[in-house]
């Protein structure tokens, strides 16, 4: 079963999220802040992150950093889903991300781009 880390501080997003895949046979394990996430992260081995930039905190930037840095998840395919796509732009975070979204992101779109990263087993 491919594992999912839902990286997010809005609960109604989170449950959302979580409900979508869940339904289609991901296992999912969700954070709320940064330090929270990459704790997470290397215990879980997670095949996607799924990750807001604007946590309360540290920024999601510092996940995307810990996670490329971290050779046991070289593999990981981090999607970032953010309202706002240019604090990724002017970064050289950029390039270490697999896709970005922009929200809101609709049920369709999230599933169809977890399926083709990271398809159900």
């Amino acid at each position: 079963m491919q594992k999912i880390l839902i990286v997010e501080d809005d609960v109604d997003l989170v449950e959302t999220y979580t409900d979508l895949l869940e339904a289609n046979h991901y296992l999912v394990t969700s954070a709320a802040k940064a330090n929270e996430a990459i704790s997470l992260v290397t215990h879980l081995r997670p095949n996607v992150v799924l990750l807001d930039l604007n946590l309360a905190g540290y920024s999601g930037t510092i996940v995307i950093n810990m996670i490329r840095h971290y050779k046991p998840l070289q593999d990981t395919k981090i999607v970032v889903i953010t309202g706002h796509p240019e604090m990724l732009n002017r970064s050289r975070d950029a390039s270490r991300v697999d896709l970005v979204l922009s929200k809101p992101v609709s049920n369709d779109l999230l599933l169809e781009t977890i399926q083709r990263i990271a398809p159900a087993k």
